[in-house]
């Protein structure tokens, strides 16, 4: 039930990641080799290999995604058979599936001999007849091992399958797994073997990057992480840094992965300091030495970093370096005209901090030569050690050695805060004209005192506000009118 709400809620995330792409359209192929260096994986009574190939394919399945599981040597050998031999397709059943894996025998040429196994034509079939050219991704279970004297071809083979994975546009990611896995058949004994994934076209490689995410259940059956063959590790380093304050009042943080600095003056141009670390993530590569600089920019504003030391060295896989000191310049942010800048206390810019590191020198990290060199079978140490797994791994494994710059992107917020006492001003200067503005109603609508002559009489005094209006009788016998003005004395009439 847990595994199946895991496939549901992976496909949603696919179908959200793929935008209009369907991702039905993405398939999965499982190549299981069976050529005879495989041999006692599947002979070995304690062998757990077919077991994992089943939680594999349990842990990478995506909602509504077909898959073909298939067995891989080298086709044409055996009479009668083919490579890849299909062993199962359509969508996930774990009983048929784990049927069909019980069935995988090590298929005999003619003259007895085991079948050779050619990793080339099994990759070239699979995207051209299993996927059909269309997007998908293929897990490769292999010990990745064949000898030369079994087939003049296997060398070519082997070679030319590891140029179609470096040079095909169409193969966008490959990961990898090396295992280890003790196991002793009749004739063979082996340590380890690797799963490869690789993904093929634009949504296999989302597909992937969903199926290998951290909290995937595929990341559960290692415990590593993957090792990132193509393209290189997705991010070199880490910033990691404690809040700290930086000035009289602002603040420096790390908060969901987003650097925040706030409480800086926008009117000013603002230098923070602060002591963070950098940690290396490349999974399995050791920084042996490298320049560290950094730079940061928003939609109009650009700042920069100064890093002290600049060269960081011999830090491994998950280590992190000494502290250092980052020097962050923010320019100055004008307030906005107008009122609605007086109204503004702060302004949020947000930006990307890019830490860049050149003149790079990897090398693979001491912890996984320990590993690789038990899933290969080596019992060397030291630079003995690192030399045997150099000739076990393929080249593919030390691209990252021709890697002489990274660049890791970290999300930063800078908020600056704009000074208040222009806002009180205007506030106390707002309050002084409505203070002005009723005391001069208040005069102006007040009653004041008129000495008016009406009929040709004597003076007679009345009380009027402006607008206001009384009947008065005058000498005459006649009565008037009066309207008070908000100038000048009252208007009169008779009425």
């Amino acid at each position: 039930m847990i595994h199946c709400l895991q496939r549901i809620v992976l496909g949603v995330v696919l179908l959200m990641a793929a935008g209009p792409a369907d991702a039905a359209s993405v398939r999965q192929v499982y190549l299981v080799q069976n050529s005879g260096w495989m041999e006692p994986y599947y002979l070995d009574p304690a062998s757990q290999f077919i077991a994992l190939a089943e939680r594999l394919i349990e842990a990478t399945q995506l909602e509504g995604v077909d898959i073909t599981v298939a067995t891989f040597n080298q086709d044409g050998q055996v009479p009668g058979q083919t490579s890849p031999d299909i062993l199962y397709a359509g969508s996930y059943n774990p009983q048929a599936v784990a049927l069909q894996l019980a069935t995988i025998t090590l298929p005999r040429r003619p003259n007895g001999r085991y079948a050779d196994a050619d990793f080339l034509g099994a990759l070239q079939a699979t995207l051209g007849t299993l996927l059909q050219q269309q997007d998908g991704i293929i897990w490769m279970l292999s010990n990745n091992k064949n000898s030369p004297n079994n087939s003049q071809d296997v060398e070519n083979n082997t070679r030319g399958f590891y140029d179609l994975l470096r040079g095909s546009e169409f193969i966008t990611r490959i990961i990898a797994f090396p295992l280890r896995m003790p196991v002793v058949g009749p004739n063979f004994s082996e340590k380890g073997f690797i799963v490869y994934g690789i993904a093929y076209g634009a949504d296999g490689a989302r597909a992937l990057d969903v199926i290998t995410g951290p909290q995937a259940p595929l990341r559960a059956l290692f415990s590593d992480p993957p090792i990132f063959l193509k393209p290189q590790e997705p991010q070199t380093l880490e910033l990691r840094m404690h809040p700290q304050g930086v000035g009289d009042d602002g603040q420096i943080a790390i908060e969901n992965g987003v650097v925040i600095v706030s409480g800086l003056d926008a009117d000013q141009d603002s230098t923070v300091s602060f002591v963070g670390e950098i940690a290396n993530v490349a999974y399995p590569k050791k920084i042996l030495t490298g320049h560290v600089s950094a730079s940061w920019e928003g939609p109009q504003q650009a700042g920069s970093v100064q890093i002290d030391p600049a060269r960081v060295q011999n830090i491994g896989t998950g280590r992190v370096s000494p502290p250092l000191q980052f020097t962050l310049t923010v320019p100055r942010i004008p307030r906005p005209a107008g009122m609605a800048g007086l109204l503004t206390t702060d302004t949020v810019v947000d930006g990307q901090l890019s830490i860049t590191l050149n003149d790079l020198n990897f090398d693979l990290d001491d912890t996984f030569i320990e590993k690789a060199a038990a899933v290969f079978g080596g019992g060397m140490i030291g630079e003995g050690q690192r030399a045997f797994v150099e000739k076990q791994l393929p080249a593919i494994f030390f691209d990252f050695r021709t890697v002489r710059e990274r660049v890791t992107t970290i999300p930063i917020r800078v908020i600056l805060s704009y000074p208040v006492w222009p806002l009180y001003a205007g506030a106390g200067m707002a309050v002084a004209m409505l203070l002005l503005l009723a005391g001069l109603l208040t005069q102006a609508l007040r009653a004041r005192a008129y000495s008016v002559a009406l009929g040709g009489g004597g003076a007679q005094r009345v009380m009027l506000r402006p607008g206001q209006q009384v009947s008065l009788q005058g000498i005459d016998g006649k009565s008037y009118l009066l309207r008070g003005r908000l100038f000048g004395p009252p208007r009169s009439r008779v009425s």
